[in-house]
């Protein structure tokens, strides 16, 4: 028999979400996202929209191949109703490219957090919220301050 009461509920949706950074980004397994996602999910990022499985893998494929070595660690999760917002971050090698820029070999670490939706037990939409601004300036695109 499972525990479906809403704290049970609320520790599955975390432990689903939890995936994304745990096992698609560390072990580069975009095949999860058909495990993980609706067929039809939006995911909202710095690079824009992207809806349905298909597009996320885009997105997904290509953060890996700019920062092919990414770890990601979990250092907050909380969940309410259908919403999981985390907290991580991110380590790893620019080695491809991304975004128009050339692959640096910088390494950098970086915060970032997401809030996912949950229905039907799989991820409905994402909005995932990116410190670009420390990443650009950590890959030397950017002054930060200006000088």
């Amino acid at each position: 028999m499972t525990d479906s009461s809403p704290t049970a509920q609320l520790e599955a949706n975390k432990q689903l979400v939890r995936r994304i950074p745990e096992e698609i980004f560390a072990e580069g397994d975009l095949d999860l996202l058909d495990e993980l996602y609706a067929e039809d999910a939006v995911e909202r990022n710095a690079m824009g929209t992207h809806q349905g499985r298909p597009a996320i893998r885009e997105s997904y494929n290509s953060f890996l191949t700019a920062f092919p070595d990414v770890s990601q660690t979990v250092e907050n999760i909380v969940a309410e109703g259908d919403l999981v917002a985390v907290r991580i971050t991110s380590r790893g090698t620019h080695t491809g490219e991304l975004g128009g820029i050339e692959p640096t070999g910088t390494e950098i670490e970086v915060q970032q957090m997401f809030f996912a939706r949950i229905e039907d037990g799989v991820i409905a939409e994402r909005w995932f919220l990116p410190d670009n601004l420390s990443l650009l300036q950590q890959l030397g695109v950017i002054d930060f301050p200006p000088t």
